[in-house]
């Protein structure tokens, strides 16, 4: 596992006779996310990859060379511009201008401003767990088919503190998909005190100023003033009502949402599709309005949540 971590476009090439330009690019593809997942804790006790994850997860793909290199949180406060290039293999300049600007909020030379964070993420997806992480993780391998970076809490998180790594890639996403299934939004029902994860989710999301796109799967949203008001505004976001026997269709309309063409977000084909028997051919949905699948349910026993306490470990429950 340590030499693979340590493998580069010429070692594929040269040592391992990987001839395939593109076969290289889709390992080494791979190899990046690996290196974004890896648990580093036993080799990090200053919690460097803490660090470069807070900036955005792609950061992350950094720590193992600054490690083998002897760079942990601490050193990496004083080191310069050509350093990162050199020592650390950050060729990416935005990449070591952000990871600079990082050191200097972390000295407390700056004052941090989320209004300052760059939006580096295509898409953060939101769903509640117990029935909604089939939903999501399709979504997840429909988008990044079509080249979207596409941040999913069950695969993307690491062990440490979860809270803030999972709100600041809400903060860094520019798309904010809300996978609405049959009761997801019931747990926030009067949940002024923020305790439910999809609350704290929209509430960032919408401070955030995220492109906020719902998708509608046997969905009935509470009426608004049941509603906390942090939470309030989603409930009059357009969004894509979920057709697994149309899927792509679906996916198509949720690709136009993401381009911020709204208005057009389907043609007279997709809605024919997408409309079915369902008397309303409308994106913006109202308590009265009911949306049933065609395919099996998942289970719709409303979330008990005992998961918020098993959040803080390694991946958060919704």
């Amino acid at each position: 596992g340590d030499l693979l971590l340590q493998l580069t476009e010429e070692m594929l090439r040269e040592d391992i006779q990987m001839r395939n330009g593109i076969l290289r690019r889709r390992f080494l593809r791979e190899l990046a996310n690996l290196r974004k997942r890896t648990d580093y804790s036993s080799i990090d006790p200053t919690g460097l990859n803490e660090f470069l994850q807070s900036l955005g997860q792609e950061y992350s793909i950094y720590t193992y060379e600054m490690l083998n290199k002897g760079i942990d949180r601490d050193t990496l406060l004083s080191i310069n511009d050509e350093q990162l290039l050199l020592e650390c293999g950050v060729h990416n300049k935005i990449h070591r201008i952000k990871i600079q600007q990082g050191v200097k909020v972390e000295r407390g030379d700056i004052s941090y401003s989320e209004e300052s964070l760059d939006k580096n993420l295509d898409v953060f997806i939101s769903y509640r767990r117990n029935n909604g992480a089939q939903l999501a993780s399709l979504l997840k391998v429909h988008l990044e088919l079509r080249e979207y970076t596409v941040f999913l809490d069950v695969v993307g998180l690491e062990a440490g503190k979860f809270d803030n790594n999972l709100l600041q890639n809400i903060r860094s996403a520019r798309n904010f998909i809300l996978v609405c299934t049959a009761n997801a939004m019931d747990r926030c029902i009067n949940d002024h005190e923020q305790k439910d994860w999809i609350h704290k989710e929209v509430h960032c999301a919408l401070q955030s100023q995220c492109n906020i796109i719902p998708v509608f799967d046997n969905f009935l949203m509470p009426d608004p003033e049941h509603l906390p008001e942090t939470m309030r505004a989603v409930t009059s976001y357009n969004g894509v009502k979920w057709i697994h026997d149309y899927q792509d269709a679906c996916v198509e309309r949720i690709v136009r949402f993401l381009s911020g063409d709204s208005s057009m977000a389907g043609s007279a084909l997709m809605d024919r599709f997408l409309a079915g028997s369902a008397s309303s051919s409308q994106y913006s949905y109202g308590r009265q309005n009911t949306y049933q699948r065609t395919i099996s349910e998942e289970s719709n026993t409303p979330s008990t949540r005992s998961d918020d306490a098993m959040n803080q470990a390694s991946i958060h429950s919704q």
